[in-house]
């Protein structure tokens, strides 16, 4: 069932208000991988705690020697800590795309959907999100190799030795790549955003997951943009709000909102939205919430 992007937006919305357990999977997720946080610090604690002792009074060069030491082990336990917050994310992103599948379907969705989708598609999301930080990288590299033949090392050696007469060229040149780099970011991230709904409604692996998010954005790039737009502008919302809190004293309160805001609010909610783009783009049977979205 083909929709504008408006009708996405408003039946979206109707569908969120009606199914707001949507939240859960984002929720368990913030604490499963808040506590592998915490392992991840005590970790590091008891592998160097001389390090740690008394860190107000421990000389840098000592603190550098405890890391030359004991580096290796650090670097294992964040890798593991990577892999397992990327996988307990992979699931429950998996379980609220997949209650967002059947909430645009059937305007009802339930935990069940998220443990049974959560199960199913856990590793193949898992390993296209592996893929897509591949993809990223490689789209940096690619881009920065243009810009190797217009530095040379005289020109990094005379920043080294005196930052303060930097050639104006040399801070264009970094300019240029930092907003290319940009660029390059938004557009692979507009490319992957409809990958995990591509992976759990149309039940595809990894690679094909990611071949169909790359096709689907070809086949809608305005509409992907638009939504892209609109999913950034309600996510910067709080961040505009909150500069008229600077320097009041609340600072911390309102990030603290905007974050539970986030969780509870902007990610099921955009997570329904790129479902529902998906859904309909592919010729999916949509529930309409018609009443709710007139009114």
């Amino acid at each position: 069932m083909y929709e504008e992007i408006g009708a996405i937006i408003g039946r979206g919305f109707s569908t969120w208000r009606h199914n707001l357990g949507i939240c859960v999977p984002f929720v368990l997720d913030v604490i499963a991988v808040g506590l592998l946080v915490m392992v991840l610090f005590i970790s590091i604690l008891v592998t160097m705690p001389e390090a740690f002792a008394n860190i107000e009074n421990v000389p840098p060069e000592d603190l550098i020697q405890a890391f030359e030491q004991k580096g290796l082990i650090v670097g294992a336990y964040m890798v593991l800590f990577f892999v397992l917050a990327l996988l307990v994310s992979s699931f429950f992103t998996a379980g609220a795309t997949g209650m967002a599948r059947s909430a645009n379907a059937t305007g009802f969705s339930s935990l069940g959907e998220m443990w049974a989708a959560g199960k199913r598609y856990c590793i193949r999301l898992f390993s296209a999100s592996l893929l897509s930080v591949i993809i990223y990288a490689l789209g940096v590299l690619a881009f920065s190799a243009l810009f190797l033949p217009f530095v040379s090392l005289e020109s990094l050696s005379k920043v080294a030795q005196a930052p303060e007469q930097i050639d104006p060229g040399l801070v264009a040149l970094v300019i240029a790549w930092i907003l290319g780099v940009c660029l390059i970011l938004i557009v692979i991230s507009m490319a992957l955003a409809v990958l995990s709904p591509a992976i759990v409604v149309d039940s595809l692996g990894a690679i094909s997951g990611i071949r169909a998010s790359m096709r689907f954005f070809r086949e809608n790039i305005f509409d992907v943009f638009l939504l892209w737009l609109v999913t950034l502008g309600v996510s910067m919302a709080f961040s505009i709000i909150g500069m008229f809190f600077e320097d009041t004293g609340l600072e911390g309160l309102w990030s603290t909102a905007g974050g539970i805001f986030s969780v509870l609010v902007i990610a099921p909610l955009t997570t329904i939205w790129w479902t529902r783009l998906y859904m309909s783009r592919t010729g999916k049977d949509l529930h309409r919430y018609d009443r709710a979205y007139a009114a």
